[in-house]
């Protein structure tokens, strides 16, 4: 009995911890390494690649600070989505037909999961 009461606790902990917040460098590193492994970039590439997703990773921080000094809690969509636009047209510029290809179907496969993730989420508020 012991035993349950200290693992729900832990539970419990573990649901509220924070992760701590990485740096425009540390996501743009992250994710242009990703893009590395899976695009198979050529060093070129990868470091166009970095330099862009830095870029986005800059701007995106930048306007949520604006948007929580503001108060806003989901901040300005439209500007966000303009911003995740132009980073794709300028990934895309990037990369050769095969390598666009297998972007695309990253692309479509990760919002996929993003649909069911909220569709599931939908349900279990519904439930």
């Amino acid at each position: 009995m012991i035993a349950f009461v200290a693992g729900i606790g832990m539970v419990a902990n573990a649901q509220t911890q924070v992760k701590p917040h990485k740096t425009a460098q540390q996501k743009a590193e992250l994710l242009s390494k990703k893009m590395q492994d899976q695009l198979a970039l050529n060093q070129e590439q990868s470091t166009k690649v970095h330099a862009i997703l830095l870029k986005q990773a800059t701007r995106v921080d930048s306007l949520k600070a604006a948007n929580t000094d503001t108060g806003k809690k989901h901040g300005n969509r439209k500007a966000m989505k303009a911003i995740m636009q132009t980073t794709d047209q300028q990934i895309s510029a990037v990369l050769n037909a095969d390598q666009a290809k297998k972007y695309n179907q990253l692309k479509a496969e990760k919002i996929e999961k993003m649909k069911a993730r909220k569709a599931d989420k939908a349900g279990k508020v519904q439930g």
